[in-house]
């Protein structure tokens, strides 16, 4: 039994280290397979994204690392890639000729400030708050709305392996709540993108990375069984940037998915996905 984590960042973009670093610590937390999938570069700055001159050095070195034999660990090369109408995608030429294993497709910006600034709905509450009024003058089921529609637009366009994150726009309710979870229209919402993404053969991670902070993961366990129920292919994910974080919340989140019916995770074998049966110590890899 052992585990996987198909998006962590390195030193290539908001990570803390060289992507190296990270295979120690992989190996100490029982993985089998490490999948590097730095933020990848937009054309705009960012306090996150990699910069496109960094780009060839962080292939070639994720390329580097999957000729070496690691006492088994499998090194997976990947990106995660914003989605932004016209500018960037999964399916952008500059991904494609990347030769990825795989792809995280995420939505981080929404729509645009009248500056033109891209307006992200990951940054501080202060910022979401100024989006919210700016560019969607005050309405906040508007802005959800539309974050989850890109969403949807991503699916369908630009189908990644596995979308990332995808009720994010959640995290500002921890320091004040901006609108209900539990709204009908909120619901539909999260439900109607899981569907798509099914729809789409794209996996819908179950986020850790803010689990053992303040128990948020993406999305909510309280989606769990109705996504059961409704066949949403999964895997989780630790959106690690720092290497003692690969495995952070595993197995808790595999007991919650467990209990809401789970038997399979949407795991690697032989350049694809396949669900693979696993329990709270990993995945049984078959």
């Amino acid at each position: 039994m052992s585990w996987s984590n198909y998006h962590g960042h390195s030193f290539y973009c908001d990570g803390r280290k060289a992507p190296e670093e990270y295979i120690p610590a992989a190996l100490e937390q029982g993985m089998k397979i490490i999948g590097f999938s730095c933020h990848a570069p937009v054309p705009f700055e960012t306090g996150w994204t990699m910069p496109k001159d960094k780009l060839p050095q962080y292939l070639l070195d994720i390329e580097q690392l999957q000729s070496k034999n690691f006492n088994g660990l499998l090194v997976l090369k990947s990106l995660e890639v914003d989605y932004i109408p016209d500018i960037a995608g999964p399916l952008h030429p500059d991904i494609l000729s990347a030769k990825l294993d795989y792809v995280v497709g995420s939505i981080h910006y929404v729509d645009q400030f009248p500056s033109g600034q891209h307006w992200s709905i990951d940054n501080s509450n202060e910022e979401f708050e100024q989006g919210i009024a700016e560019v969607f003058n005050g309405n906040v089921k508007s802005a959800v709305t539309r974050y989850f529609h890109l969403q949807m637009e991503m699916l369908r366009y630009q189908p990644p392996s596995i979308i990332g994150h995808m009720d994010k726009i959640r995290m500002h309710n921890v320091v004040k709540q901006h609108f209900n979870e539990d709204d009908d229209w909120y619901v539909e919402l999260v439900r109607e993108t899981m569907l798509m993404a099914k729809d789409k053969n794209v996996i819908v991670e179950i986020n850790t990375k803010y689990f053992a902070k303040n128990g948020l993961l993406f999305p909510d366990h309280k989606h769990f069984k109705w996504m059961f129920e409704n066949d949403i292919p999964v895997t989780i994910n630790s959106d690690a940037h720092d290497p003692e974080k690969l495995t952070s919340g595993f197995s808790q989140v595999a007991k919650l998915l467990m209990e809401a019916g789970y038997t399979r995770l949407m795991e690697w074998k032989d350049g694809k996905f396949i669900p693979m049966p696993f329990n709270e110590k990993g995945i049984k890899w078959e």
